[in-house]
């Protein structure tokens, strides 16, 4: 039972990511076990969550590679991230991910992420970007049943559609912890994560120093559905000028996993953002569905 609900819950996650990429880098958590080795038991993800049973190393190349396939239509209040719900929209999400997962020793392992993905728009279509991003990511198991502790190398840019220019581009240096337990009978799995980046971009209005802290829960409610609720606090200070935001992000996720390969997805998301300049302060819901392919 927690093999099924392992896989289901990271791919959650990864599925939130994507409908919160119209805000950049908006939210990223990770934990143990990756995707390879999820992959193995009936899927694999872009984001994990906590450790709730231990699996066998990969051993073949094959075992330790993943491929994913997104395609996701989300509804926004506010596709501007400006104000409150005041630019509503309507955005396309596809998305293309590969990844390679390896045990390094009885306690580190490394995983490599690498994502294209672009969002467009149907009413304010100059605002449309494609986003190229990599994550190297090292991590510590102390033994079985502690936290995880990681660090991570991030490399992104973002383009626009409408003209081609560089939007942003930066590189993100991670280090954090998480953790998750299982109960329930291991139908359910609370987690809690904390990790801190430093950004430096180009240009560098947007380098920042950003604390995240994440908290929820996940249950499995049948063998092939899935809901999540979590909660996730984000402070960024900028460190080029005097602007400093409080993220505050409330989400929830429903995923049915078809059979192996095939998941459909249905999410929602409430962001309200405080910030020392007023044009960056905005509030927004999002909901979105998706289908997903991991092979």
């Amino acid at each position: 039972m927690k093999a099924r609900l392992i896989p289901s819950l990271c791919l959650m996650l990864g599925i939130c990511s994507t409908l919160l990429a119209q805000d950049g880098k908006t939210y990223t958590y990770h934990t143990p076990g990756s995707i390879a080795q999820m992959s193995k038991q009936s899927a694999q993800e872009t984001e994990d969550i906590g450790e709730i049973d231990e699996t066998g190393a990969a051993t073949t190349l094959r075992e330790k590679l993943r491929f994913n396939v997104d395609l996701r239509t989300a509804y926004t209040t506010n596709a501007l991230l400006q104000g409150n719900h005041g630019s509503s929209d309507v955005l396309f999400l596809p998305t293309i991910e590969a990844g390679y997962h390896t045990a390094l020793s009885d306690h580190f392992n490394f995983d490599l992420n690498t994502k294209v993905e672009s969002a467009i728009y149907s009413r304010f279509q100059d605002h449309g970007f494609m986003g190229y991003s990599a994550q190297a990511t090292v991590d510590y198991h102390i033994k079985p049943g502690l936290p995880r502790f990681y660090t991570t190398i991030e490399p992104y840019r973002y383009d626009s559609f409408d003209n081609g220019q560089l939007q942003t581009e930066a590189v993100g240096f991670t280090g954090g912890t998480d953790y998750g337990i299982a109960f329930n009978a291991g139908r359910s799995l609370g987690f809690v994560g904390y990790s801190f980046t430093d950004y430096l971009s180009d240009p560098g209005i947007d380098t920042r120093l950003v604390h995240r802290v994440v908290v929820g829960v996940a249950h499995q409610i049948q063998s092939n559905l899935t809901a999540q609720l979590y909660y996730v606090y984000q402070y960024s200070d900028y460190t080029d000028f005097d602007r400093s935001d409080s993220k505050h992000t409330v989400a929830g996720n429903l995923i049915y996993q078809f059979n192996d390969h095939w998941y459909g997805s249905f999410t929602t998301s409430f962001i309200n953002q405080e910030s020392t300049q007023a044009h960056a302060g905005y509030q927004s819901f999002s909901t979105s569905l998706g289908l997903s392919l991991h092979f």
